[in-house]
């Protein structure tokens, strides 16, 4: 795989949704950057990877991720905290844009929920 440009941040109105557990789909969508076009994708801890993978093969660095408000450079480069960002490329059929969505799936009190850190324009 090649390097990662990002493009783009994709402004979201909501980021945080329940979810019954860890093998929970979700049901996901925002709109294009141009505007306008609604975008669905489903999200889920199968379909999904450690965004650590794309780091360490130097396919995106996490210097670019923080310029774009994925989560703080130190969040990112903590090794502690790197399973938490996950990762899912997706690209719409209606429209030439592909997009990668950084995501976790988390437990807190028996309680799971997803988070999304950001859905980001690649190229």
């Amino acid at each position: 795989m090649n390097k990662i440009s990002i493009i783009k941040k994709v402004q979201l109105g909501k980021n945080s949704f329940s979810a019954e557990n860890l093998y929970s789909k979700l049901n996901f969508s925002f709109y294009c950057v141009n505007g306008g076009i609604k975008h669905e994708v489903i999200l889920s801890f199968e379909t999904s990877f450690f965004l650590n993978e794309l780091i360490k093969n130097g396919q995106i660095t996490t210097e670019s991720l923080a310029n774009h408000q994925i989560s703080k450079l130190e969040n990112l480069n903590n090794t502690e905290r790197s399973f938490l960002y996950r990762y899912q490329f997706f690209q719409p059929k209606e429209c030439n844009k592909c997009y990668m969505i950084i995501f976790n799936i988390d437990e807190y009190r028996e309680y799971w929920g997803f988070y999304i850190y950001g859905v980001l324009e690649i190229e």
